[in-house]
């Protein structure tokens, strides 16, 4: 999914930002009592002041075509 968002110049990384670069799922999502299932999948994404609704909806659109093309 990582790949796929930047393909499409959205910026995004997977677990957070503690464990950056790890390949283990992160304690933070861990100790918040989701499944290491789960935890390793995680997805971040950061927002700051400058980004617009629209740069939000061209994210929940790009996720959601590819969700689509890959399940």
């Amino acid at each position: 999914m990582v790949e796929l968002l930047n393909k499409k110049g959205i910026c995004a990384s997977s677990g957070s930002a503690c464990s950056a670069g790890l390949i283990k799922p992160s304690k933070v999502i861990l100790n918040m009592g989701f499944p290491e299932s789960v935890a390793s999948s995680a997805l971040r994404i950061t927002f700051g002041k400058y980004n617009t609704v629209e740069d939000v909806k061209y994210l929940v659109d790009s996720i959601e075509e590819i969700v689509k093309r890959y399940r």
